[in-house]
């Protein structure tokens, strides 16, 4: 009779658990938290609510593409309330209590979990020991025991213990305390759950203290290139007779590897002796230079100005240029953007499309200050497009801030030339209204990247935004009477906002750019000979980085698009996955368009592109390949695709080759 029944037993138990199994966890909610959020909350489940039926179907399909339904599994739900539990624990809720309920759908073979929370008062923290800093000075120990998270009176939060922590160690390792620590072992958080509070004890360890008595620099392999101690010293933010710093020896090494001169640099800490209450150390700084010139030929491929280029260039570089840190590179290229193969190219023809261009750039380490290292270049350039071709010659001094690695600063200068060539046939009143310009331009650039990472990010975000403005030089030298050259008087503004979200298969990339240009004219300079805004400080839409249903500067809902417009607004949508190894591919929706002025901006001209494309990932970013289809045309008189046959459909497809992700 036993065994019969434990059998039944047995039976019974697995019927449930296939059951159980067989229910799919359509939703997860949280009742009674009042203190910690429900998103909070989910972010340490184990059991995971089941993706759409969409993802579901595209699972099937491929693994990679889409995302398999959940089940309801009482292990894992068994391991969410431990989970749980430990988290109140360890935000101060000693007496939390967490249950479950859940609703069966036996119809459709769904379940609901609820896990229902009964918080309970918060523990107060009632008491803060820190030990061990009694050796300290004084003056150091205040500050380590001014605390910043850790508060009498206020919840207990195991986060706020670690990041207390943190910050007396960075003090130490800041104020010559190399080697200090923290028991982690005798760390202790008593709990009185009579009174709901909480004391914290935790025991630091300072050892010794270590004073700087001598700064030695070690050059190595000077006969790739002679670096003078003085330039090494100029990029130490520490001295000789201060304090060791851990955050200064940091900062030292960064500074000296962003240089560019130095192929590995490090820095370490030689005790030798001790003088009164500290230890004596000499901070040795060991660095090896690189070559001092260097020549690199190349073939390369690029994305610039929205379409594929082939290009070949010889690079040179003298590294410590005169002295000073300096660094001085010149470069040639050749670059084809597009070409016809029925006759060598010129810049006579209309068939092909590229660009030629040598460049002289010194750069300058401390151009104002410190912190501002600077940059002066020229640049000589033949841009030439089907049915006309660039001349152009700039001057550029730049400003550069950089506070750290996730926001940077530009200030620009140019004084740039701009002629313009027409081929073919050219309607003689535009001929005339493009003529050569001499302008001046200021333009600042904010660029904030907060992206995982820089080639293939899978999460995060990143903006930038610049402000350009043409004319105000030159008109003020016309009002010195000075004579100018014909100039343009203009300002524009460009916001580019990338965001990107890690599925569990793939990545949902997005981009939004936002481009205005508009003339101004100062009332007292209707007596200077303006220009319109130069063609390539203009905005162009269509190619393999714009709207893909389009080829390269041929979209816009302007009179031509191949010289650009005023206005631009583009928004892309892509998924990314990976199918094997390094070989992936997207599918993506792109929307946008061209305009001369934003009161011309309407809903039903922004034209829609959708398609597929291949991913062939490298180190350097990747080879793309895009197929792209004219969803919405607004210029159309079959605007949308469904009202196209398929021959139309596959004419007007626009095949793309790119270099790296789309943005």
């Amino acid at each position: 009779m036993k065994r019969l029944i434990f059998v039944l037993l047995v039976i019974g138990f697995a019927i449930l658990k296939a059951q159980e199994q067989n229910f799919e966890l359509k939703k997860i909610n949280f009742q009674g938290n009042k203190t910690l959020s429900a998103r909070e909350l989910h972010s340490i489940l184990v059991s995971k609510e089941s993706p759409s039926k969409f993802w579901q179907i595209l699972y099937k399909v491929n693994k990679r593409l889409g995302d398999k339904p959940q089940y309801l599994e009482k292990i894992k739900v068994a391991n969410d309330i431990i989970s749980l539990r430990n988290y109140y624990l360890d935000n101060g809720f000693f007496d939390v209590k967490i249950d479950t309920l859940i609703y069966y759908n036996y119809e459709s073979k769904e379940a609901i979990l609820n896990f229902l929370v009964d918080e309970g008062r918060p523990y107060l923290i009632d008491k803060i020991d820190f030990t061990g800093l009694e050796q300290i000075p004084d003056s150091l120990r205040r500050i380590c025991m001014n605390f910043s998270f850790l508060k009498v009176g206020k919840r207990y939060r195991r986060v706020d213990v670690e990041a207390e922590i943190q910050r007396i160690l960075n003090l130490l390792y800041d104020n010559g305390y190399q080697n200090a620590y923290v028991e982690r072992v005798g760390i202790r958080v008593l709990v009185d759950s009579t009174k709901k509070i909480v004391s914290v004890f935790v025991p630091f360890n300072p050892n010794e203290r270590y004073l700087i008595k001598d700064i030695k620099i070690l050059v190595e392999g000077t006969g790739k290139m002679k670096v003078s101690e003085e330039l090494v010293r100029r990029e130490i933010e520490f001295k000789e007779g201060e304090f060791y710093s851990r955050s200064l020896i940091l900062k030292s090494e960064a500074n000296l590897s962003q240089t560019g001169l130095f192929e590995n640099v490090r820095i370490n800490l030689e005790p030798t002796g001790k003088a009164d209450t500290v230890h004596l150390a000499d901070v040795n700084v060991w660095v090896v230079p690189r070559n001092k010139h260097d020549i690199f030929p190349s073939i390369y491929f690029s994305d610039e100005r929205n379409a594929f280029n082939v290009g070949v260039s010889v690079d040179y570089q003298n590294r410590n240029f005169l002295g000073g840190g300096r660094n001085f590179s010149s470069s040639v290229r050749f670059q084809i953007q597009s070409l016809s193969f029925n006759r060598m190219p010129s810049l006579e023809d209309t068939t092909s499309a590229g660009l030629i261009e040598t460049n002289m750039r010194l750069n300058q380490p401390y151009l104002v200050g410190r912190r501002i290292p600077g940059e002066f270049s020229l640049a000589l350039m033949i841009d030439k497009q089907k049915s006309y071709s660039l001349n152009i010659a700039r001057n550029r001094v730049r400003f550069i801030y950089k506070p750290n690695g996730e926001y940077s600063g530009f200030l620009d200068w140019d004084i740039e030339s701009v002629n313009i060539k027409f081929r073919g046939t050219v309607d003689p009143k535009l001929e005339k209204l493009y003529q050569r310009q001499l302008n001046s331009i200021l333009s600042i650039t904010f660029q904030i990247d907060r992206t995982d990472d820089l080639i293939y990010p899978r999460s995060g975000y990143a903006h930038m935004i610049s402000v350009e403005e043409g004319g105000v030089v030159p008109f003020l030298l016309g009002q010195m009477g000075i004579n100018v050259l014909p100039f343009s008087q203009y300002y524009k503004f460009g916001w580019l906002y990338r965001r990107f979200f890690g599925l569990n298969n793939s990545v949902f990339a997005f981009k939004f750019k936002l481009g205005v240009a508009n003339e101004f004219y100062i009332k007292s300079s209707k007596r200077f000979e303006l220009q319109p805004i130069p063609i390539n400080r203009r905005f162009f839409a269509g190619g393999s980085a714009s709207v893909r249903g389009w080829r390269v500067r041929e979209l816009g809902n302007v009179s031509n698009p191949a010289l650009g417009g005023n206005v631009l607004i583009e928004a892309n949508f892509e998924n990314r996955i990976i199918f094997w190894r390094s070989f992936g591919g997207v599918v993506f929706v792109d929307l946008g368009n061209l305009w001369d002025d934003l009161r011309y901006v309407k809903l039903n001209q922004f034209a829609v592109a959708g398609g597929f494309g291949l991913r062939y990932l490298t180190f350097f970013g990747g080879f793309r390949f895009d197929f792209g289809f004219k969803v919405y045309d607004p210029s159309s008189t079959s605007k949308m695709i469904f009202k196209k046959t398929a021959g139309q459909i596959l004419k007007e497809m626009v095949f793309h080759i790119g270099v790296g992700q789309t943005f």
